[in-house]
């Protein structure tokens, strides 16, 4: 690549994530009561925001810092090592500046930098 050129990476993925955001199911008073339950809404793992519950699957919608909205478990949201998780369009755009990073001092360095 030359000085000035933009690179859009085109890759393609099989994976959940899209432009707009899923359906949000309204958390109810009988969700709130139940001591099994906790509301993820609001809180920020890696680069996600959990935006709310979706309607279908049990999973919870999540927002990149990027814009895009994606569907992660409980699981994923609460893992407190999982602080670098992103969308994929991210983590292809970090591995590229990592392999950049890398061509050019010869240093391999850890994707959490990017």
């Amino acid at each position: 690549m030359f000085t000035g050129e933009h690179f859009e990476p085109n890759k393609k993925v099989c994976s959940d994530e899209r432009e707009t955001p899923h359906e949000i199911a309204e958390i109810t008073e009988a969700m709130r009561l139940n001591p099994n339950f906790t509301n993820l809404t609001g809180i920020r793992f890696g680069r996600f925001t959990v935006i709310g519950l979706c309607k279908t699957g049990g999973m919870w919608c999540v927002r990149c810092d990027c814009g895009k909205y994606a569907t992660r478990k409980k699981k994923a949201v609460m893992n407190k090592e999982n602080v670098q998780d992103r969308c994929e369009h991210c983590r292809h755009l970090a591995f590229l500046q990592r392999d950049e990073y890398k061509r050019r001092t010869g240093k391999d360095v850890d994707i959490r930098n990017f």
